[in-house]
């Protein structure tokens, strides 16, 4: 039901400086060139307002990946779903869960381990902002499926 690409991600810097808009890039193996993004929402409570860099495990060249990755676009625009890095407050995942609704791609989820995700720059204080909207949260997986329902007619 998504997409999980976490074993080809190489690397890859999302930024929510600005409030309401996520945006960014990452790479993967077995693409030539690095995703772009720009996806409205935000990151959730521990790293609102700051960028986060992340490393994966996959390798470049891997040979499998080019199949795996054909057909992921290059430039990514949609919503941000829950993006965390697993900190307090822990307003879902204990560890990073990067998950975003592509309108090119469906919903693509990346889950890592703490150990691969860097925070730049000093979140927003947790309680000055309220939590990702679990409401906003199921009408996007909402809409996908939708979208996914009407694809298939």
């Amino acid at each position: 039901m998504a997409w999980r690409p976490t074993q080809y991600l190489v690397q890859g810097e999302l930024d929510n400086t600005a409030p309401g808009k996520v945006t960014g890039w990452m790479e993967f193996a077995g693409m030539g060139q690095r995703l772009r993004f720009d996806l409205a929402g935000d990151f959730h409570r521990d790293i609102r307002g700051a960028k986060i860099r992340f490393v994966g495990k996959g390798r470049r060249h891997d040979p499998a990946a080019a199949e795996r990755m054909h057909g992921m676009a290059l430039h990514q625009t949609g919503k941000a779903g829950d993006i965390t890095a697993g900190l307090p407050p822990r307003d879902y995942a204990d560890y990073p869960y990067i998950e975003w609704y592509s309108r090119e791609n469906g919903r693509v989820v990346l889950e890592l381990e703490p150990e691969q995700v860097q925070v730049i720059g000093t979140p927003v204080p947790a309680s000055e902002c309220e939590p990702v909207s679990r409401e906003e949260q199921g009408r996007n997986l909402a809409g996908f499926l939708c979208e996914m329902a009407r694809n298939i007619g």
